[in-house]
């Protein structure tokens, strides 16, 4: 593909992966901010504090992506390999510093936690959507080798010339449609984040039997140095799922005392 804009712009190479990073950040603070207001009903001094706490936790989320994957990575390969980042270890960190923000520096609002949450995830769903068009364009998360029509190389990606399951696109498609679903569909109004869990958490655990990228590992000491699976994308996800599942039995118990 294209990992970059252009080869040199004013000296300085405009990696694709960065580009579309940003935009799909820009992208989640405009449609939050949008939602925050429009039909959550915050003020725009509420909106903003809200913002600067999603600034934060992004910074926390890169933090912590670094830190799983490489942990994740040192622990199969038997020495230190930082140096890349995952999604899913991103998503905790960056929703356990949000919650915790919001709740010991938003008190007055700490009682509208879940239905900020809803809002925010939506928000994350598209940007991570964006993020996914990125690694296409890096060529890294790829899939296995295929001789399948919908086989992709990358020769400026890990995977080289060699025809792969392009699952960074694959993920793309299914995030902007997840989104859209989010979004308008009323039935999930008001259950955005439970419904995310375990629809992501699904998808992810279905799609990381195709990723052809090195998974890492973790619970060597039962699976061994050569197991593939369950890898710990597939860990985190089946917990999400199962969290998931947990919540939209509490707010079901609930809306049915108050009904």
């Amino acid at each position: 593909m294209y990992p970059y804009l252009w080869e040199e712009v004013l000296g300085y190479s405009v990696p694709m992966y960065n580009l579309m990073i940003a935009i799909g950040l820009f992208c989640m603070m405009v449609y939050v901010a949008w939602r925050f207001e429009k039909i959550d009903g915050f003020s725009r001094i509420e909106t903003n504090r809200l913002l600067i706490f999603i600034a934060i936790s992004l910074g926390a989320a890169l933090l912590v992506s670094w830190l799983s994957d490489g942990i994740a990575h040192t622990i199969h390969e038997g020495e230190l390999a930082f140096g890349s980042i995952t999604f899913l270890g991103g998503l905790i960190g960056g929703l356990v510093a949000f919650v915790l923000l919001v709740r010991f520096g938003y008190k007055e609002e700490k009682a509208k936690l879940p239905q900020i949450l809803n809002t925010v995830i939506v928000g994350v769903v598209l940007a991570h959507a964006w993020g996914r068009i990125g690694c296409t364009m890096a060529g890294c998360c790829y899939g296995i080798e295929t001789d399948s029509w919908l086989g992709m190389s990358f020769p400026s990606g890990a995977s080289g010339n060699v025809p792969v399951y392009p699952t960074q696109l694959f993920e793309a498609i299914f995030l902007f449609i997840f989104f859209v679903v989010l979004h308008k569909v009323k039935l999930f109004r008001g259950k955005e984040f439970s419904i995310y869990l375990i629809g992501y958490g699904l998808w992810r655990f279905l799609i990381e039997f195709i990723r052809g990228d090195d998974r890492g590992e973790f619970l060597t000491f039962i699976h061994g140095a050569t197991q593939d699976y369950p890898t710990p994308a597939q860990w985190f996800s089946l917990l999400m799922m199962m969290l998931g599942i947990v919540l939209l039995i509490r707010q079901a118990k609930k809306e049915k005392v108050h009904a």
